[in-house]
């Protein structure tokens, strides 16, 4: 554990707050490190938790990552669906296709600054570990789903380009990938990534 730095433990924390500390020193750490390589004393003591309150506050080790994924995801520990969310519904609402376009980028900018490398790190954990393979998968599923309501959406306010499941496996594609190589990878801001996107994806999807 030379490379985690290590934080006071706090005998003093309040219960309520203990689930926020593991979950973002979990997060540190699972985005860092990896997942696999990460244990339940490393988070204990990053949070500055002692080891048994990690698994009373939030649990074991595969009920933290999706806990973190799920609040790195929505960006908030509201038990609210990112459906749900007024920044998704926005993009959907909107009349002007290519406004709704740029309101997507935008969103999926928002989720992929949160949650990019852990996500990274759950992919890479899912070719190992049954239960971050059936959490990556469920992700999968429910970004694909996501994907598909915005094509849908966007189909009432314009003519496609292509039809609605590929339009959907184009942008399930582009991201979270595209995002990790242009703006982890090659150093692109976020700004011009956003920009990008948006000129793609009007590019491709709209007549």
């Amino acid at each position: 554990m030379d490379d985690v730095k290590r934080r006071a433990y706090r005998s003093s924390i309040r219960r309520g707050d203990a689930p926020k500390l593991i979950c973002a020193a979990a997060h540190r750490l699972f985005s860092t490190k990896g997942y696999l390589a990460t244990s339940i004393e490393e988070i204990a003591a990053e949070a500055g938790v002692a080891r048994p309150t990690v698994f009373t506050a939030v649990g074991r080790k595969p009920a933290i990552l999706k806990a973190v994924v799920d609040q790195a995801l929505a960006g908030d520990e509201a038990p609210m669906a990112i459906a749900e969310r007024t920044w998704w519904k926005e993009a959907l609402d909107e009349p002007d296709p290519v406004r709704s376009v740029q309101l997507h980028a935008r969103n999926v900018c928002w989720i992929n600054q949160r949650a990019a490398p852990l996500l990274k790190a759950l992919e890479a954990a899912s070719t190992a570990d049954p239960e971050a393979a059936l959490l990556w998968q469920e992700h999968q599923r429910q970004r694909r789903a996501g994907m598909a309501s915005f094509v849908a959406s966007l189909a009432t306010k314009t003519t496609l380009r292509c039809d609605e499941q590929t339009a959907t496996d184009t942008l399930w594609t582009l991201v979270p990938s595209a995002y990790l190589r242009l703006v982890q990878d090659l150093g692109w801001p976020i700004e011009k990534f956003q920009e990008w996107l948006a000129d793609v994806l009007r590019r491709v999807l709209i007549e």
